[in-house]
C-alpha cells in the first residue's frame, strides 16, 4: 500500500531592488540581491518610477549571475533594446515581465514542458545565489530615472 503524506507546498517570495543611479551610457553600475537557496525564479518585473531620459537611442536590462557581465538569466535578445528601441524615454508607471517579453531572452530553470520522452533535472537553486543586474543605454542620458526590479521565486523545501 502507498504511503502518502500531505503537507504545505512551495511557498512564492519576492524581493527587489530599488535604484536611481544604475542607467548610464555604455553600461551603469551593477547592482544585486540574493536569490533564495531551494528555489527557481517564476517572474521578474522591472518597474519604472520615475521616468528615465536619453538622446534617442536605446536601453537594456540583463540580468545574470556573473557579477562583471550578467545576462544568463535576462539577455537582450536583439541587441541593445529588451526596454526601449529608438526612443527617448519611458513613462513612470510603466512595467516590463522580463521572464515574458519580445525584446529578451528569459532562462528559466529547467521546468518541465512534459510530453517528451524524457526530461531534464530542472535547475534549482541549492543555496543562496547572488543575481546581478545591468542597465545600458545607448546614448546620452540626460535623467537617469529610477527603477524597481522585482524578483520572484517558487521556493521548495
Amino acid at each position: 500500500m502507498a504511503t502518502t503524506k500531505a503537507g504545505p507546498g512551495s511557498v512564492i517570495v519576492s524581493n527587489k531592488i530599488v535604484s536611481n543611479e544604475v542607467l548610464v551610457e555604455g553600461g551603469g553600475p551593477i547592482v544585486g540581491t540574493i536569490q533564495p537557496a531551494n528555489s527557481i525564479i517564476d517572474k521578474i518585473f522591472l518597474r519604472v518610477i520615475d521616468a528615465p531620459t536619453i538622446t534617442s537611442g536605446n536601453i537594456m536590462c540583463e540580468i545574470g549571475t556573473e557579477s562583471d557581465d550578467p545576462d544568463n538569466i535576462v539577455a537582450d535578445a536583439s541587441g541593445s533594446d529588451n526596454i526601449l528601441d529608438g526612443g527617448t524615454t519611458l513613462l513612470a508607471g510603466t512595467i516590463f515581465d522580463l521572464t515574458n517579453s519580445t525584446g529578451s531572452t528569459f532562462t528559466s530553470q529547467g521546468l518541465a514542458t512534459g510530453d517528451a520522452a524524457s526530461e531534464t533535472a530542472s535547475a534549482l537553486v541549492t543555496v543562496d545565489t547572488p543575481i546581478f543586474a545591468k542597465f545600458t543605454s545607448s546614448t546620452a542620458v540626460s535623467a537617469a530615472g529610477k527603477f524597481e526590479l522585482t524578483f520572484v521565486y517558487r521556493v521548495f523545501e
